[in-house]
């Protein structure tokens, strides 16, 4: 390669570089600005730090989700995982912190909640949940406290996990495995229970056979909800 060539595409390299670099700064200044506005939005708020039971309808929260955005805060204390969790699982919402999955029951609602995640951001932690540690998810209604009870790798086709109606607890989605380079190929999902005094009311909500279905296959309308959660 004669040497005008070779430097002229060394500077498109060093150019090329110098734009993912100027991207990545730019994403991580946004996303670190939002959780810090999100943060004063929801102290703004008054104290929500007393456990409240389960409800039927979130009002507060979802009032805030069309006002503002904002869901709540969400913290695994054992892993020192403390994040913002936005309304959506769009490019805007992922990259600014955690989403909530569209169509699910808002958080402290009965029903499956659904949120997600970037593996490789606010979600990177995950990798060492296990089952027993406590996911608390902090709103404008209150905050709600889960217990995990079980993880699974699966095809991103699973999309009865995110079913709405399947189950009262809380779904947790990222891409798999952390570490793959380019667009992962599976789903890493984490299943939690609610702690509250209404477990017993919310299973029974759920339906006998809930625990039953939880590693049941199909193919069902959350599945478009699955494929979207981006590595």
């Amino acid at each position: 390669m004669p040497d005008p060539i070779r430097a002229g595409f060394g500077r498109a390299l060093t150019v090329l570089g110098v734009l993912l670099l100027a991207i990545w700064v730019a994403a991580a200044i946004d996303g670190g600005l939002s959780q810090t506005w999100l943060a004063r939005r929801l102290g703004s708020l008054g104290d929500k730090s007393r456990d409240e039971e389960l409800l039927r309808v979130a009002a507060a929260t979802r009032h805030e989700a069309a006002s503002s955005g904002l869901i709540g805060r969400m913290d695994v204390p054992r892993l020192n995982l403390s994040v913002y969790v936005l309304e959506g699982i769009g490019g805007t919402a992922l990259r600014r912190g955690v989403g909530h999955v569209p169509g699910t029951p808002f958080p402290g609602e009965r029903g499956n909640v659904g949120l997600a995640g970037h593996r490789d951001t606010y979600f990177r932690k995950l990798h060492r949940i296990a089952p027993g540690d406590t996911v608390r998810l902090t709103t404008p209604d209150g905050a709600f406290t889960y217990e995990v009870d079980s993880i699974l790798i699966v095809s991103p086709s699973r999309g009865d996990l995110l079913r709405p109606d399947r189950r009262v607890g809380l779904t947790l989605v990222t891409c798999y495995p952390f570490h793959y380079v380019g667009p992962a190929p599976d789903r890493f999902v984490v299943l939690a229970q609610p702690t509250t005094s209404l477990v017993a009311d919310a299973a029974t909500h759920a339906g006998s056979g809930g625990a039953s279905r939880r590693l049941s296959s199909g193919l069902v309308r959350g599945e478009a909800r699955v494929k979207s959660v981006a590595p």
